[in-house]
């Protein structure tokens, strides 16, 4: 059965579903909104807060692209460096938003664009690596990647299935500790679009890899239907308000919608359970006042032989439940019972070898 560690954190299906509350770049360049992100992470019950760090230069190749966005209610066009740029952290912020995570009790992760940035990351501590969809064909960044030993996570976004079995396949042979997110790259995704049904059918084709879920869908349901059909992993933007300027506000779930959505989660885990067809312990009660038993119709003696007109079932404190019938009848009574009197197994002789 699959698994990965992050940390001292366990992830799998004997293990509670690990949720990354991503703040990505929404921090808009502010270590200080990156610090309230942190406290809303926090807040919410998720089991990570993870940002994205990166360097503008090493890959945008054409400085004059433009990149188009919604935010505030408007479409917004920009250049695309130029918006990337206005969202990086220099090293020593990350030491300060790192430090910041460790006061306050949550895990710090950050997807890594780049080789650069990964050494740097490494040097600070980072404990796993998350690669996101833009990058899931990038086997020679992968490759380094894995090489390092760190975790790995990837989101399998715009991947088909044979790109799915290239990609997992090669990171199997290199990285023991590797999950990778069932993702749809729309922001948002539509329900339509999200086709969750993929999740069984990727963890029965790569078994021996922890699967999850990144959703860009405005659901706070999605990612708990994630986790029933298998989804040990989730992935899901937030942003301290949908009404702050950026790319990615509008679409990402704000405080009060991230703790609806752990909650989900945490729901959805429960409620799946271990696919054992057994009655839970707490039913048990139930069966002893809600089952019908085998109760003797009239006063019955010694000797009398079970018949459809001897019996009736009810509800009883004692007595054989119904479900047994076709193995009692014709059995031959070795006590008396009197009329509503349940019948045990222990008032029965056996017949015809019975």
């Amino acid at each position: 059965m699959a698994q990965m560690k992050i940390g001292a954190r366990l992830i799998g299906d004997e293990y509670p579903v690990f949720i990354m509350a991503e703040a990505g770049a929404n921090h808009n360049g502010e270590l200080s909104l990156a610090k309230k992100l942190v406290d809303v992470a926090k807040a919410s019950g998720a089991d990570c807060v993870k940002f994205q760090t990166f360097t503008a230069a090493e890959f945008c190749a054409d400085r004059n692209k433009t990149f188009t966005y919604l935010s505030q209610g408007k479409k917004v066009t920009e250049s695309e460096y130029e918006m990337f740029r206005r969202l990086e952290f220099t090293r020593e912020e990350w030491v300060e938003l790192m430090d910041y995570c460790d006061d306050q009790g949550i895990m710090f992760l950050t997807t890594v664009q780049d080789p650069v940035n990964l050494e740097m990351m490494q040097e600070l501590g980072l404990l796993a690596i998350k690669v996101g969809s833009d990058d899931f064909d990038h086997l020679p960044n992968l490759r380094i990647f894995a090489a390092t030993g760190l975790p790995l996570i990837i989101s399998k976004g715009m991947a088909d299935a044979e790109e799915v079995d290239k990609v997992v396949g090669d990171l199997k042979k290199r990285s023991e500790n590797l999950g990778v997110l069932h993702c749809v790259s729309l922001y948002p995704s539509n329900p339509e679009h999200l086709n969750l049904a993929q999740i069984p059918v990727l963890r029965a084709r790569h078994p021996d890899v922890v699967w999850g879920f990144s959703d860009h869908s405005r659901s706070t349901v999605a990612p708990a239907l994630a986790v029933a059909l298998g989804a040990r992993i989730i992935e899901k933007h937030f942003t301290l308000s949908h009404d702050l300027a950026g790319p990615d506000h509008w679409f990402s779930m704000d405080p009060k919608e991230l703790a609806e959505m752990v909650a989900h989660i945490r729901f959805a885990e429960a409620a799946r359970g271990n696919g054992l067809i057994v009655p839970d312990v707490e039913e048990e009660k139930s069966r002893l006042i809600m089952r019908r038993r085998i109760i003797a119709r009239d006063d019955l003696s010694v000797g009398a032989i079970l018949d459809d007109d001897s019996v009736t079932f009810k509800r009883a404190e004692e007595g054989l439940y119904v479900g047994s019938w076709d193995d009692v009848r014709g059995r031959r009574l070795r006590k008396a019972k009197l009329a509503t009197e349940g019948i045990r197994d222990e008032d029965l002789e056996p017949v015809d070898g019975k």
